[in-house]
């Protein structure tokens, strides 16, 4: 995308107690559109089958139900848990938006890109990164049930799913307070992290280069991924 002139993007200063948020340079992107809403097989062996077995057809019966029973236990279905999806990380897209007049409050959206249906189930893993790309790992990441416990979620393409988000705001002379410049996102049963693109209150991110974000953080909390925004960021 050309970036055809500067522009101070003053609006978004300030929306964390004056330093979560500054401007960069670039024309601001498009308001995002509101998105749509909407295991892996794991090699099993049979029990009790040992090498030479006489009955082909037995063998060959309790090989399919052991292989049911893992693929099952893999899905995580009924359990509650995060369950175990096809999809890999790069078949996300996570984005971050800042939430109006609700300082610290983050709106989590992530996106099947891919072709193929994904199962999301729980908490997706946030961490602030650096400008490096490198996480903050002492910060501390409180997982709650809001609005609710876990969900099995079907993301058709293009769907997305949804969680809040909240920063626990600190001041950058405190030694306990780091500042973040990004997230790392990991979603539910998907090995490898998404880098969230960070999107202000006007549209322009920092996928784009609109945006540039600096968060001075002590503390984070994240809920459970849901399939519409009701209650996502009610902290």
């Amino acid at each position: 995308m050309m970036l055809n002139r500067p522009r101070t993007l003053g609006a978004i200063a300030g929306l964390f107690s004056g330093a979560l948020l500054l401007a960069g340079c670039g024309q601001p992107a498009s308001t995002p559109a509101a998105p749509t809403l909407g295991a892996v097989n794991t090699p099993a062996t049979a029990a009790g089958i040992a090498a030479g077995d006489s009955n082909p057809q037995q063998a060959d019966e309790s090989v399919s139900k052991a292989t049911g029973e893992t693929a099952r236990e893999s899905s995580g279905a009924g359990s509650g848990h995060q369950s175990i999806t096809e999809c890999a990380a790069s078949d996300f897209a996570v984005d971050l938006t800042v939430q109006p007049n609700r300082p610290g409050v983050l709106l989590m959206a992530v996106t099947n890109k891919s072709k193929q249906d994904c199962h999301v189930n729980g908490w997706a893993d946030i961490a602030p990164v650096d400008m490096s790309g490198k996480a903050h790992t002492e910060v501390p990441v409180q997982k709650v049930e809001i609005p609710g416990g876990p969900t099995e979620v079907t993301l058709n393409p293009g769907e997305t799913a949804f969680a809040g988000v909240l920063v626990e705001r600190g001041d950058k002379a405190d030694p306990n307070t780091v500042v973040a410049t990004g997230f790392s996102v990991s979603v539910p049963g998907v090995d490898g992290p998404v880098n969230a693109n960070i999107v202000g209150i006007d549209g322009t991110s920092t996928e784009n280069g609109g945006l540039y974000a600096e968060f001075p953080l002590k503390s984070m909390k994240a809920g459970t991924l849901q399939p519409t925004t009701q209650g996502v960021t009610v902290f």
